[in-house]
């Protein structure tokens, strides 16, 4: 494991930061280095010619310089485009690959992309579709079923295809074979069995955020990165790295400021740039971010000694922490946790540092997502939940059909929201994720949390708790801090001794079926968007209690009875508290708040707001 000092990291003391794959963290040291060369040069437009314009364009040269050589090629073989982020380079390529529509003599393209992808590349469809090209999405299991090759006539037609995948999935950390580029663009693999010639794109967004990419061996044709995922910073930042053989067919319509080489006003006529970057890079590039990537490439090797070293570390705590969740069981043998894999977590070549997963009761009931996150939160435990901008594997891993998802959104859920359960079935999961900065505490912090909160000491269930109830039980004193975990619950230190105790993978991995419950499922409870009429036996659901929450994330106000307005009981959540900045707090940055008391007076229609102290 990696030891990286702490005091590059002071702003999450006491934080336990578990989406790296969602952003890398940055160190002080880069913050430091790239303000103290804002403080010691002066850096002007790179379009214009003094002095320090030249300074900007030779700095900006310098850093595509080492982009080409922290991916182990040079500019021989790939230009470097300067995007906005990952997305743009994808809406980049569609809408300058030299696409050939339908309906034309020749045959025509098509835009092929593996259903494990990120929205962003699923995304291009909409671009192919007004083009009048064809779109083809491939599940993972049929691209190695994709081996037969094209008749010798057929493999002489030069119709461009593309096919696009992700080296790591967003989604489970799967890494999927490198080998592919090669295959598909010799024929070997074959994703549609058409005439032409295919082009590989690979999403590299997470993949590189923690594994080297070696583009003198996989000379993919496109790969989009965005630099927050390796860095933390500089945000809004991301490029496109296309290879030298495909990019003088690359078509563009649009030209902005710094890309032609002349142009008339009056007339239609443009003549662009020879160079393939400055010909995409439309207008004055976001230079000093450019410049603020140089510090990062430069600290990122000294703190880690390289990105082998970040991939073996990471994958380490990966492996740690999958292990050990794995074989968490209740006392009927029930797994705590249902994992969302396609590997074993034996070999950091196949498997990312991501653990997807939905926390399960003893009868092997999913928890909802929003509730973990809301526990997790009062641990100061960061976690991601949802579907993570990947619907086909979502799909795929929960077994969600298009039914399914069209029947969710009807019910009200929509990509990134709070609504775990729709009809006692998981909308989605939870996600977390190591980076270089991480340590061996904040995997043992996570496994404990997940412990105290499922399992007692009797290995008996404790039913998760709304955050308002744990944190009003949980903290006597308005000075309390929240940073340590053990404040608010037991916690089960895990040793090595237990970590060998644990039982083998061949004896955790059978199929496991929850006993047939003796009582009714309460699902419906948790869920909150699925609620009966009328409980099993037919008892009627009785209103026992009335509970409105005026400034959302404070204490609650009981009534015995309350008007409705036109979005609930009126006045409910009518309010937030808002910091310096105008930014909506909640109880995940401000846990004290719980100890504020509104009321609400409907008669004089005034809210009075107590608190201790």
């Amino acid at each position: 494991l990696l030891k990286i000092e702490t005091s590059n990291f002071i702003c999450i003391l006491g934080i336990t930061y578990l989406d790296h794959a969602g952003s890398a963290l940055f160190p002080e040291s880069l913050l430091k280095a790239f303000t103290d060369d804002l403080r010691n040069n002066v850096y002007g437009n790179p379009h214009s010619q003094n002095i320090s314009s030249k300074l900007t364009y030779d700095t900006i040269e310098h850093v595509r310089y080492r982009i080409l050589q922290h991916f182990h090629t040079t500019a021989e073989d790939y230009t470097i485009i300067f995007t906005s982020g990952c997305t743009a380079a994808l809406k980049l390529i569609a809408e300058s690959f030299p696409w050939i529509p339908e309906g034309t003599k020749q045959p025509s393209s098509r835009f092929c992309y593996l259903t494990d992808s990120h929205t962003s590349v699923v995304g291009m469809r909409g671009i192919t579709a007004s083009m009048n090209v064809l779109s083809v999405p491939i599940k993972p299991k049929e691209i190695l079923l994709a081996k037969s090759r094209l008749p010798a006539e057929e493999q002489n037609c030069t119709t461009p295809h593309l096919f696009s995948y992700p080296a790591q999935s967003n989604f489970s950390g799967t890494k999927y074979p490198l080998s592919w580029i090669q295959d598909i663009k010799s024929g070997r693999l074959c994703p549609v069995k058409i005439p032409g010639k295919w082009f590989v794109l690979l999403d590299a967004a997470s993949y590189v955020s923690s594994s080297p990419l070696d583009l003198g061996v996989h000379q993919a044709d496109f790969i989009p990165i965005s630099f927050y995922k390796i860095f933390g910073f500089p945000t809004g930042l991301g490029a496109l790295l296309v290879n030298n053989r495909i990019a003088p067919l690359l078509r563009k319509t649009y030209f902005g400021g710094g890309t032609a080489a002349a142009y008339l006003a009056g007339e239609d006529f443009y003549f662009p740039r020879k160079s393939i970057a400055e010909r995409f890079e439309d207008g004055t590039v976001s230079f000093l971010d450019i410049i603020a990537l140089k510090h990062g490439f430069d600290v990122l090797e000294k703190l880690t000694g390289g990105m082998e070293k970040i991939k073996q570390h990471t994958f380490a705590l990966a492996h740690y922490t999958y292990t050990v969740l794995s074989n968490l069981k209740y006392a009927n043998g029930a797994p705590v946790v249902r994992i969302y894999s396609d590997t074993d977590f034996s070999n950091p070549d196949v498997q990312g540092p991501i653990i997807n997963f939905n926390v399960l009761d003893e009868n092997g009931e999913v928890l909802g997502f929003s509730q973990v996150d809301s526990m997790a939160s009062l641990y100061n435990i960061h976690v991601r939940t949802g579907c993570f901008c990947n619907t086909g594997a979502c799909q795929m891993h929960l077994n969600l059909s298009n039914e399914n998802i069209q029947r969710n959104l009807q019910a009200g859920h929509v990509c990134g929201d709070n609504i775990d359960l729709v009809d006692g079935r998981p909308t989605g999961s939870v996600r977390i994720s190591f980076g270089y900065m991480s340590s061996f505490e904040d995997a043992q912090t996570f496994l404990n949390f997940i412990i105290a909160t499922r399992l007692s000491n009797s290995d008996t269930e404790i039913p998760f708790q709304s955050v308002t109830e744990l944190t009003t039980e949980s903290v006597p004193d308005d000075h309390l801090p929240f940073n340590n975990a053990d404040k608010l619950s037991p916690i089960l230190q895990i040793s090595d001794r237990d970590l060998r105790n644990i039982p083998s993978e061949a004896e955790t991995t059978g199929s496991w079926q929850p006993p047939e419950p003796e009582a009714e499922s309460m699902r419906a409870a948790v869920s909150k968007t699925a609620v009966p009429t009328c409980r099993k036996g037919g008892k009627p659901i009785t209103v026992a209690k009335i509970y409105l929450y005026p400034i959302k994330s404070c204490s609650a106000f009981e009534v015995t009875e309350w008007p409705v307005g036109n979005q609930g009981l009126l006045y409910d959540r009518n309010w937030m508290v808002v910091n310096q900045n105008g930014v909506c707090m909640t109880q995940k940055q401000e846990p004290r708040l719980c100890l504020v008391n509104p009321s609400i007076d409907l008669k004089q229609k005034i809210m009075v707001i107590q608190a201790e102290g």
